[in-house]
């Protein structure tokens, strides 16, 4: 969904993802000594499930996510 560099923001962001149904998980990283916060959803395993997704996060206003594989 987003990185974000101050940890309320992606609290909100998670907030408001849980209040659309939806199950974030915000991961606290650094890289190059910098702290951020990812926000991302998932997972949807099918086609179906993640354009769903897309389509519930993008509603949100989050029009630039998209999918990410680990």
């Amino acid at each position: 969904i987003g990185i974000f560099s101050v940890q309320e923001n992606a609290d909100n962001t998670g907030q408001a993802l849980r209040s659309a149904g939806l199950v974030p998980t915000i991961y606290d990283e650094t890289s190059n000594g910098r702290r951020f916060w990812r926000v991302v959803v998932g997972p949807a395993p099918t086609v179906e499930d993640r354009a769903a997704v897309l389509d519930t996060v993008r509603g949100l206003g989050f029009e630039d996510a998209y999918f990410v594989a680990r």
